[in-house]
């Protein structure tokens, strides 16, 4: 009975034992001395004890055993996390295509209202061309009118002439005729 105990010693010494930070000693000769000592005294022990001793050694508790169900938990959290890595990469993929789309259509729009924008350009160059014609029509129509109301008006001043000018003509055919006629010879 006392010889489990013996065996439960060293293993509770070994959980007891302060474990090496990293970087401890990692430089240091002396500390990897009392390190390899340790474990040179960990082996001797080991190798004197009888063969029935070590058949009913039991491994220490600094080296547990791991749940098998931990193994398929850890890799499910793997095979998950290379889903979403997945699904992010086929996620951005979708999006760049879309913006892709959308750039297109948004330069098809901007040719749309480019050419929208050069016809409005267009028709107000048009109007203001039909507004210079239409003041040119205008202008031809009021200089027409006036020189037609400047002729009418020298033409009636010119009738009211000619009524005199036939009067003045009548007197003096009149006139005339009298001193062509033939004087009555006495």
């Amino acid at each position: 009975m006392s010889q489990p105990s013996r065996m439960h010693a060293p293993a509770s010494q070994d959980k007891n034992r302060r474990k090496p930070d990293h970087n401890e000693g990692a430089h240091n000769p002396d500390y990897e001395n009392i390190t390899l000592a340790f474990r040179n005294k960990d082996q001797i022990k080991l190798s004197q004890s009888t063969p029935t001793n070590q058949a009913k050694f039991k491994p220490s508790q600094d080296t547990a055993q791991v749940p098998p169900w931990l193994y398929r938990t850890i890799m499910m959290l793997y095979v998950l996390l290379a889903l979403i890595f997945l699904s992010c990469i086929i996620l951005s993929a979708l999006v760049l295509v879309k913006n892709s789309q959308m750039s297109k259509e948004l330069w098809t729009l901007r040719a749309e209202l480019s050419n929208v924008s050069n016809t409005v350009w267009n028709i107000q160059e048009y109007q203001n061309l039909q507004k210079n014609i239409w003041k040119a029509v205008q202008g031809d129509i009021n200089n027409a009118k006036n020189e037609l109301t400047s002729k009418i008006q020298t033409g009636n001043n010119k009738l009211n002439t000619v009524s005199a000018d036939i009067t003045q003509i009548k007197k003096t055919l009149e006139a005339l005729e009298k001193n062509a006629q033939p004087k009555p010879s006495k």
